[in-house]
């Protein structure tokens, strides 16, 4: 839901994901929180003029503080405190340099980990890190769902392609292959070899994916650029989402070089996905679609998905249509900086 070095320590700062009003928050230890916003007395919103101190949070409205656990430990013009005064608080972790929280409706605990990976180590064996962050007016699995979509990964790389090409009259791309599709819990990994035309002859190319839940994917393209892409998906409400790309590029002995070829790469990336919010934002959602045996193991995936929905998958419909008026092509889409 964020990258690490957006929420300083000693501040906190308003935020809204999962329908709800929160408050990201960092104590002075280093330690991130993210709770829900409303302080129980009175309301106030905690991301806004609260005070950290030490491990706890004081609200600017009447100055009640509370602690990591979101229990209230002080009202500074009484001698006691409410028992009622609490305030619902999520688990959080930081992994290569994200900041993930744990939402489940009911409160159940987290259901699995998520790893560090050891590209986001700082060994000085890749880039530095490239950032792009796009705010989309669509559901995550939209988005989730082109991990799998063969025929579409086969259209990105033919405008790659002929970007790329001296002769784009010349290309004739060969579609992906999905080598494997395996999933264990709440974990799915993708393998898909996919050849690439150079000037030097056909580099032979992949696309691998791990997959850990719906927030985070970890996606290696090697045979041109050795680039790892880290995709992080948070839904803002029933029909947005945000998503945080942070890129890694594998070094070629050169930092100015390595950055260079990496940004090139990764722009085009960009481009790519820019396009793909008008398509995201205004598709409508098949339960059962008409597929080709050559798309890519779509319906599995969204089997594995159906894991994450707690009130269960609504199958009433041969058509969900898209809500409200058609969306302008890439009208929630916000670049973020490099890191």
């Amino acid at each position: 839901m964020a990258w690490s070095d957006e929420v300083p320590s000693g501040t906190s700062q308003p935020a809204f994901y999962f329908g709800r009003h929160l408050v990201l928050w960092r104590d002075v230890e280093g330690t991130a929180h993210v709770w829900d916003a409303f302080c129980p007395h009175m309301g106030a919103h905690l991301g806004h003029r609260a005070s950290v101190e030490g491990c706890e949070i004081r609200c600017a409205l009447h100055r009640w503080k509370y602690d990591a656990e979101g229990i209230c430990t002080d009202v500074p013009y009484s001698s006691r405190v409410s028992r009622k005064a609490q305030v619902r608080t999520y688990p959080v972790v930081e992994r290569n340099g994200c900041l993930f929280a744990w939402y489940h409706p009911d409160g159940e605990p987290p259901a699995w980990e998520l790893p560090e990976l050891p590209e986001f180590a700082g060994t000085g064996e890749f880039s530095d890190v490239f950032r792009k962050q796009y705010s989309l007016g669509c559901h995550w699995q939209e988005i989730a769902e082109t991990q799998v979509d063969a025929a579409h990964i086969q259209a990105h790389l033919l405008e790659y392609q002929l970007a790329m090409a001296e002769k784009p009259e010349d290309v004739r791309p060969e579609p992906p292959q999905v080598d494997s599709y395996d999933t264990s819990g709440p974990v799915a990994k993708i393998r898909i070899s996919q050849d690439f035309p150079t000037p030097q002859g056909v580099a032979e190319g992949r696309i691998d994916t791990d997959v850990w839940g719906p927030g985070m994917a970890a996606t290696w393209f090697t045979g041109l650029v050795d680039t790892l892409l880290l995709g992080c998906a948070t839904p803002v409400d029933e029909g947005a989402c945000e998503l945080r790309f942070s890129f890694l590029v594998r070094s070629t002995g050169d930092a100015e070089s390595t950055n260079s070829l990496g940004r090139a790469f990764i722009e085009e990336i960009h481009e790519r996905t820019v396009e793909d919010v008008e398509l995201w934002e205004n598709k409508a959602y098949v339960p059962v679609p008409a597929l080709s045996a050559d798309d890519g193991p779509i319906m599995q995936y969204r089997r594995w998905c159906e894991q994450f929905y707690v009130g269960g998958v609504d199958r009433s419909r041969d058509v969900w249509e898209p809500t409200g008026p058609e969306v302008p092509s890439g009208v929630r889409v916000e670049v973020g900086s490099n890191s």
